[in-house]
C-alpha cells in the first residue's frame, strides 16, 4: 500500500464510514478548538488535554447517537437495492429528515427565549433545541454532500474523496482557528492569566513555576494527550459494546426467541456492571476520605492545655472526637501573649479567646451535638466574651484560621468562636451532607437565639457569623426562604460569607431579588475590600451581610445549571466582571467541562503566601474581617497583623511537615529493627520533635 492510499484510508477511517459518523467528526474536531476557549482560571498542560479528550469524546457519541435517528428514517423509507440512484435518494430523505429536526430545534429554542428566574425545564428546553439546530444543520451538510457524491455515481473520483472528509477537514480548520484566535496577545487577557503575588510580601504564589512561561497551555501537547483521553474513551465505549454483544449472543443461545430484547438485556447488563463498578469507586473514595479526616496529625500528640478551648481540662468533649481539622482548630488559638506582642495591648487587657469545636464523632445525632456544644459554651466561658461567632466548617470541618485568628486579634481575644461539624470528607465530595449542616446550624441558631436573650441587653455577647466555602453554603441555607430577615430573626448582627458556591440557594434568591430579601441593602457582594471601599459611603454604613466572592472564583460559579443555561457572568461582553476573559463565549459541554476543571485548581496554595486569586482569599481576609464585624483598626495594627498571620501559618505548617517526616522516619526504622529483632526504636523527643499543643 502506497502512501498515498494509507492516508485515504486513514482519513476515512477518522472522518467515519457513514453520514452520523461524518457529522459526529465535524462536530467533535470543531469542538476541539471550543476547548482552547479562556476559563476563569489558568490551565496546564495535562488539564487542557483533559477537557479536550472529554468534550471531543462526549460530542461524538452525542452527535453519532442523536443522527442515526435519520439514518434510521432514511432507511425505513427507502430501500436499500445496492444502486447508486437508491442510496442517493435515501441520503436525500436522510438529509430532508435532518433539516425536519433542526427546524423543530429552532423553533423550540425560539419559544424558550431566556426568562431571568425561569425554571430549570425552560432552560433545558431551549439548550436541547438549540443543539438539534445546530447538529441538525451540520448533519444536513453532510448529507447532502454525500448524496451529491452519489448522484454523480463516483464519475469524479475526486468528489467522492472529498465528500468522506469533507467534514472532518472543515472542523479541524475552524478548530485551529479557534485555537489561535484564543491564544491572543491582548495585555489584559495576558493580565488576567499572570501569576498571582502576595500584596504584603510581593512573594509569588503557588503559581510561582509559571512566571514568565507562555500563559497558555502547549498546543501540541495538549491536542496529543487530549487525543489519547479520547482514545481512552473510545475504546472504554468499545469494550462496553464487545461485553453487551457477547452478553446478547448468551442470551440468544439461552432463549433463541429472545430476537431484538436480547440486545436490549445485553447493555443492560453492561450498564449495570458500569454502574456498579463506578458505585464501588465512589464508596471506595468516600470511606478513603472520611478515614483520612478523623486521622489526627501527629504534630498533635496530646490534648491542649488551654482551658478556654475543646479537647482541654475544662471542656466536656473528647480530644480524640475533634477530628483532624478540629484538632488543628483548637490547638492553634491564638495565646495572650501572642495577641499582646502583635497588637501593642498590655497583657492584663487581653483574654485567652475561646474555641468550641464538636466533631461528628463528638455525639451521635444533630440533636446531642448542639446540646454538647451549647454545654462547651458554658464551661469555657464563651457567653462572658465580647463577641460569639458561628463558624460553619467546610466539608472536612476546616475553618479558616486566617479569619478566626484576626478576629481574636482585633478583640484582643474577647472573643468565642463555635464550629459544628457535619463531614469528614472534602467539600465536593460532602454535597450530600449540606442538609445535615443547614439543620445542624439552624438548630444551633435557635438555641443560641434564647440562650443569648436570657442576658441582659447591655451585657449581651454581639453574634456573627462566618463561613467559608461549603460552610458558607450551610450557613446562608439555614436562612432558606427568609432572605436577611432570616438573619435578624436569630439575632446576627453581622456576618462574613467567603467564596459563597454557585449552589447555595439563599445567596441566588438575594441576587435574583434583593428588594425582596434585602429591602435595606443590608447585604453586599464584592470580591476585594477596594471594591467595597469604592462605593458611596451611605450604601457602605448600611451594610452588615458580606459576601466576599472573587470574579474568577470557579466555585462561585459552577452550578449544574451551566450545562443547559446561559450563566450572567458569561453574558454580554460589556457586562461582564473584570476576571471573566472577553474571549469566552457560552457553548453548554464546553463551559460546563472547562469550568469543573478551573474548580480543581481553584485552591493551590503556599503556606505563608497569602494571595487574592480564585477561591484564595487570604489576602483579603484581614481587612474585611474587620470591615465585616465592624472592628476598629490603624494601618499599622492592620499590617502587623497581618504579616503575623502569615508567619503563623508558616510555622505551623513547617510543623506538621517535620512531625509528619520524623514519624515516617521512625516507622522506616521501627520495620528494619523489627526485621533485626532489635526491638524498639528510640524517640526524638527533644532532639527535633515539634512540641504538641
Amino acid at each position: 500500500m502506497d502512501a498515498s492510499a494509507l492516508a485515504r484510508r486513514v482519513g476515512r477511517t477518522l472522518a467515519g464510514s457513514d453520514p452520523a459518523e461524518r457529522t459526529a467528526a465535524l462536530v467533535s474536531a470543531l469542538s476541539t478548538g471550543l476547548t482552547f476557549m479562556p476559563g476563569l482560571l489558568r490551565r496546564d498542560g495535562a488539564d487542557q488535554s483533559i477537557a479536550t479528550g472529554l468534550v471531543a469524546a462526549s460530542e461524538y457519541g452525542l452527535v453519532v447517537t442523536s443522527q442515526s435517528a435519520s439514518v434510521a428514517i432514511a432507511r425505513h423509507l427507502v430501500g436499500d437495492d445496492g444502486t447508486e440512484s437508491a442510496a442517493a435518494r435515501r441520503l436525500a430523505v436522510q438529509a430532508g429528515a435532518g433539516l425536519v429536526l433542526a427546524s423543530a430545534g429552532a423553533a423550540v429554542e425560539l419559544l424558550s427565549a431566556p426568562r431571568r428566574g425561569e425554571p430549570m425545564r425552560r432552560a433545558v428546553a431551549r439548550t436541547v433545541g438549540r443543539r438539534t439546530l445546530r447538529v441538525g444543520l451540520s448533519g444536513v451538510a453532510v448529507s447532502a454532500l454525500a448524496a451529491a457524491d452519489a448522484a454523480i455515481g463516483g464519475r469524479h473520483v475526486w468528489l467522492r474523496r472529498a465528500s468522506g472528509s469533507a467534514g472532518l477537514v472543515a472542523g479541524t480548520a475552524l478548530a485551529a482557528w479557534q485555537i489561535r484566535r484564543y491564544r491572543s496577545d491582548d495585555p489584559d487577557e495576558l493580565a488576567r492569566l499572570a501569576p498571582a503575588t502576595d500584596p504584603l510580601t510581593g512573594a509569588a504564589g503557588a503559581d510561582a513555576d509559571e512566571v514568565g512561561s507562555p500563559p497558555f497551555p502547549p498546543l501540541a501537547k495538549s491536542l496529543l494527550l487530549g487525543g489519547a483521553v479520547n482514545l481512552g474513551l473510545q475504546s472504554f465505549a468499545a469494550l462496553e459494546g464487545w461485553f453487551a454483544r457477547r452478553v446478547s449472543a448468551g442470551v440468544r443461545q439461552l432463549a433463541p426467541g429472545a430476537g431484538r430484547s436480547a440486545g436490549v438485556i445485553g447493555h443492560s447488563v453492561a450498564l449495570g456492571a458500569t454502574a456498579a463498578a463506578v458505585a464501588a469507586g465512589v464508596e471506595y473514595a468516600l470511606r478513603t476520605a472520611e478515614a483520612g479526616g478523623a486521622a489526627i496529625d501527629v504534630a498533635y500528640t496530646s490534648p491542649p492545655v488551654a482551658a478556654t478551648v475543646s479537647g482541654g481540662p475544662a471542656s466536656g468533649v473528647t480530644w480524640s472526637s475533634l477530628s483532624r481539622e478540629g484538632v488543628r482548630f483548637v490547638n492553634m488559638a491564638l495565646g495572650v501573649d501572642e495577641i499582646a506582642k502583635v497588637t501593642g495591648a498590655a497583657p492584663e487587657q487581653v483574654k485567652a479567646p475561646v474555641r468550641a469545636f464538636v466533631g461528628l464523632a463528638s455525639a451521635p445525632t444533630v440533636d446531642a451535638r448542639v446540646d454538647l456544644v451549647m454545654r462547651e459554651l458554658e464551661q469555657l466561658g464563651a457567653f462572658e466574651r465580647k463577641v460569639i461567632c458561628v463558624a460553619s466548617p467546610t466539608g472536612s470541618g476546616y475553618v479558616n484560621y486566617v479569619a478566626i485568628e484576626t478576629l481574636e486579634y482585633l478583640t484582643r481575644g474577647d472573643c468565642a468562636t463555635v464550629a459544628l461539624q457535619y463531614s469528614l470528607r472534602p467539600s465536593f465530595l460532602s454535597l450530600d451532607r449540606v442538609s445535615m449542616g443547614r439543620e445542624q446550624n439552624r438548630a444551633l441558631f435557635h438555641a443560641l437565639t434564647w440562650r443569648l436573650r436570657s442576658i441582659p441587653e447591655e451585657s449581651r455577647p454581639l453574634l456573627v457569623g462566618f463561613g467559608e466555602s461549603l460552610g458558607a453554603h450551610t450557613l446562608q441555607d439555614a436562612f432558606l426562604h427568609e432572605g436577611v430577615r432570616g438573619l435578624h430573626r436569630v439575632g446576627m448582627d453581622r456576618a462574613l460569607f467567603v467564596g459563597t458556591p454557585a449552589g447555595s440557594a439563599w445567596a441566588k434568591q438575594w441576587r435574583l431579588d434583593a428588594e425582596r430579601s434585602d429591602p435595606d441593602g443590608e447585604a453586599v457582594e464584592v470580591a476585594s475590600w477596594a471594591e467595597w471601599a469604592a462605593q458611596d459611603e451611605d450604601r457602605r454604613v448600611a451594610q452588615r451581610y458580606f459576601l466576599l466572592s472573587h470574579h474568577e472564583d470557579p466555585i462561585t460559579r459552577f452550578d449544574g445549571a451551566l450545562a443547559v443555561q446561559q450563566p450572567d457572568w458569561l453574558g454580554p461582553v460589556e457586562q461582564r466582571p473584570p476576571g471573566v476573559s472577553r474571549l469566552a463565549a457560552w457553548y453548554p459541554l464546553v463551559s460546563f467541562v472547562l469550568t469543573l476543571i478551573d474548580v480543581t485548581n481553584a485552591m493551590t496554595t503556599v503556606p505563608g503566601v497569602f494571595v487574592a486569586r480564585g477561591h484564595d482569599y487570604r489576602a483579603d481576609l484581614a481587612q474585611m474581617v474587620a470591615v465585616a464585624y465592624g472592628l476598629d483598626v490603624d494601618d499599622d495594627e492592620l499590617r502587623r497583623i497581618e504579616t503575623a498571620l502569615r508567619a503563623r501559618e508558616a510555622l505551623w505548617a513547617e510543623r506538621r511537615l517535620v512531625a509528619e517526616q520524623l514519624f515516617r522516619a521512625r516507622d522506616a526504622v521501627q520495620r528494619q529493627l523489627d526485621r533485626w529483632g532489635a526491638g524498639e526504636a528510640p524517640s526524638a523527643g527533644a532532639k527535633g520533635e515539634p512540641a504538641a499543643r
